[in-house]
Formats: C-alpha cells, structure tokens, sequence
C-alpha cells in the first residue's frame, strides 16, 4: 500500500483506515519512528506481554517473559518428561 498523507500544524498524521485495520493498530496503539536516509518509517511497537499487533496472518503468541520462545521444542520437552513420569510409576 502506498499513499500520500499532510502532516497538519501540529506535526500529526492521519494514518489511513486501510493500513490501521491491515496492521491491527488501535488508539492507543505504540508505533517506533524510525529515521532511514531521507525516509521516514513507521512499525508498530511489539507488545511482549500478550501478542504480537499484527496482520492477523501473522500473528504470534509470546510468553510473559517477552523472550520468543520455541514452540517444538516446548512441545517436545513436555512430552519427555510426561514419558519420564509414566515409566517412574
């Protein structure tokens, strides 16, 4: 998506419907200000206590640690040790 946008006396601007609904950006929405050469780019601050505000096809699910964490592994670990509890009986 690209569009032009008019940045009004008092330095805002009025990101367009499309791209708040696209990002699932809110009001209170954090966005990062990122100064690149002579661009301007905006991305949306990561929450890291609950998900991921993003496009719903990318949407992630982070622990309360905010680390990522490796689902697999997780996943595969609990199986372990849930085979270790059977076998100890």
């Amino acid at each position: 998506m690209k569009t032009a946008i008019t940045i009004d006396s008092a330095g805002r601007v009025v990101l367009p419907s499309e791209a708040r609904r696209r990002l699932n950006l809110r009001p209170g929405s954090r966005l990062l200000l990122t100064v690149v050469a002579e661009r301007i780019e905006l991305t949306p601050e990561l929450d890291t206590q609950t998900e991921l505000a993003a496009a719903p096809s990318r949407r992630k699910v982070l622990p309360a640690t905010g680390k990522p964490a490796d689902a697999v592994a997780a996943t595969r670990a609990e199986r372990e040790a849930q085979a270790r509890r059977r076998t100890q009986r």
